[in-house]
């Protein structure tokens, strides 16, 4: 199998035009120079992905997700765009255990990665043309000297089927699992590894992908290793995470590199409680009906009560205005009904006087001669 670091180096740098230190891993090599600690998770959780996951413990850096009943779709929606989702934290030795669906389509490269601030790494790579398959990787200090590192593992129907891809690491081996079933072992001391030199084994963040290796101006080398060019007629491109569990080995506040080697014997575990701990730990805001279910009985008792009196109060209320309504009515009616007899009453007065006036006249006319 070819190593896809370069691949993936390359493709990242000129296509999802962000800065590579996102993608590659570091803004500080440890071996170049003195960092700043890496924040431990220093304990075993997992994150179900049908809702939004926390950005306290991750980092979003391109792209968005997509959440379904299944998980959080991580999807390439137009031509050359990516997805990128980083661990806040890092261990140092654990289990990663991601169950995904890939994106499907030649071109496209779905990935779950573990790599350390010195290009460390350990990698699960689906290549999108090919669906019945994962590749299994590893990388010592960023070292793409050579390609006889990876493997490949036949898995049925991996773009429609959940399968449960498990990454096990401690200072000794390193082991690829799917569904239950040990698929691969590296030891630190074989040759494979340089006899530890290339062997990863410095902190780890954990990384998923979905990225666009088949673009123009790739070499021949990177687009047979992805399957050709994208045809981005058939966005969008979608990859699917249901879960993902993450076990650190080492329980700490943070680790440290006391040197510029890289080696584990150079990486101090610093005792105290993980941000990452403190936030999983933190009680979750309660719902209206967990917070009512919190009440005793007697709160229960008296809620119900005041809610009676105030249902009273209002329906005495209610009462009270019809009536004053009804008596506002008769009121004006009795006006209205007093206001016509007055009328009809001057009326007829006034036909009574020019009926009298009338009469005057007539007595008091005389004919001509």
């Amino acid at each position: 199998m070819r190593s896809w670091f370069p691949f993936f180096l390359l493709a990242l740098t000129t296509i999802a035009r962000v800065s590579n230190a996102e993608y590659t891993g570091t803004e500080c090599n440890p071996i170049n120079k003195t960092c700043s600690a890496d924040p431990a998770l220093g304990t075993e959780h997992t994150w179900l992905f049908n809702s939004t996951i926390d950005s306290e413990l991750w980092d979003m850096k391109t792209g968005t997700l997509d959440y379904t009943s299944e998980g959080a779709e991580f999807t390439i929606q137009t031509e050359n765009a990516s997805t990128l989702l980083v661990s806040n934290f890092y261990i140092f030795f654990g289990v990663m255990e991601a169950h995904i669906k890939m994106a499907k389509g030649a071109g496209i490269i779905s990935s779950v990665i573990l790599q350390s601030d010195d290009l460390d790494e350990i990698d699960w790579e689906w290549v999108g043309y090919n669906t019945s398959g994962v590749q299994s990787n590893f990388f010592g200090k960023g070292n793409t000297t050579t390609s006889d590192r990876g493997g490949y593992h036949a898995v049925a129907n991996a773009d429609t089927e959940f399968h449960n891809y498990t990454t096990y690491w401690d200072k000794d081996r390193l082991e690829w699992w799917i569904d239950g079933d040990l698929m691969r072992t590296v030891k630190y001391s074989e040759p494979l590894a340089v006899y530890g030199k290339n062997y990863p084994q410095t902190p780890c963040q954990v990384k998923v992908s979905n990225w666009p290796v088949g673009v123009k101006g790739q070499s021949q080398g990177n687009l047979d290793w992805g399957g050709g060019l994208v045809d981005w007629s058939d966005v969008p491109f979608t990859m699917t995470v249901s879960k993902i569990r993450v076990q650190d080995f080492s329980t700490g506040k943070e680790y440290k590199y006391t040197g510029h080697t890289g080696t584990y014997e150079s990486i101090e575990v610093v005792s105290g409680n993980s941000t990452a701990q403190t936030q999983l730990d933190k009680e979750p805001a309660k719902t209206l009906s967990q917070k009512w279910d919190d009440l005793g009985s007697g709160a229960h008792i008296g809620v119900y009560c005041g809610a009676a009196v105030v249902g009273a109060l209002l329906i005495g209320a209610f009462v009270f205005y019809c009536l004053k309504q009804r008596r506002s009515g008769r009121l004006q009616r009795a006006l209205n009904d007093g206001a016509y007899s007055a009328e009809l009453t001057t009326l007829e007065e006034s036909k009574l006087r020019w009926r009298q006036s009338e009469l005057r006249s007539k007595g008091s006319y005389q004919a001509v001669p």
